[in-house]
């Protein structure tokens, strides 16, 4: 990859910071794959193929599209979420309580418990921070050419600060649908995830602090 980057390919792949520093992509090396030491066959089998079965071109943009355009897990947190906004709270854990099916509760309940702290945009932050860290590894193995995956990652930008007033909202929402996607109602794994987002905004190396949300995009 071009060691050069842009602030605005910088910041559309800061999006994906969660996952591709969990990965070991380092940003002061510009997430490159070979200057931030990573082993990348091992990316490319864990990652790519076990986790989303991603092996060529045709499939890196069946899951891009699937995060993206096809809605991926926000458009059913938002219908979960509009199915409890015309009830009260004794209403919603009736209609909870009626379901028979763990994950449809598990799902019911973490929307009735953290709907609040969200904008309209919901947990769109889940699905499009994993398509920045998705579209930059494709980029980054050769299965998305750089001229097709710079265009589709700086307007997936566009779209997350369209929808989100800052890095911290945006990192809320995220995992927030990181919890609605495991269906988890571990309370203390919210919070640890939850204070890893503070830690990012507080680490001045953390791009969430050097880049500003309302940075200018260009193509």
């Amino acid at each position: 990859m071009n060691n050069t980057l842009s602030e605005s390919q910088l910041w559309a792949l800061a999006a994906g910071d969660v996952l591709l520093s969990g990965n070991g992509y380092d940003f002061a090396c510009a997430y490159d794959t070979e200057r931030s030491g990573i082993d990348a066959a091992k990316v490319n089998q864990e990652v790519l193929l076990n986790g989303w079965s991603i092996s060529d071109h045709l499939s890196a943009w069946k899951s891009l599209r699937f995060l993206t355009v096809e809605g991926g897990h926000h458009e059913e947190f938002d219908r979960c979420r509009f199915a409890l906004s015309v009830m009260n709270a004794q209403q919603q854990n009736q209609y909870i309580s009626s379901f028979h099916d763990e994950m449809i509760i598990a799902e019911l309940t973490i929307v009735q418990h953290y709907h609040g702290l969200l904008p309209a945009a919901g947990v769109l932050a889940w699905d499009l921070g994993r398509a920045a860290f998705i579209g930059h590894l494709c980029m980054e193995f050769g299965l998305i050419d750089p001229d097709e995956a710079w265009p589709f990652l700086i307007h997936n930008a566009s779209l997350l600060q369209q929808s989100y007033a800052s890095w911290e909202e945006f990192g809320t929402a995220y995992i927030i649908g990181r919890q609605f996607w495991a269906k988890s109602l571990d309370p203390d794994q919210t919070e640890k995830h939850l204070e890893s987002i503070i830690g990012r905004m507080q680490d001045p190396n953390s791009p969430w602090a050097i880049l500003p949300w309302e940075l200018k995009l260009e193509a």
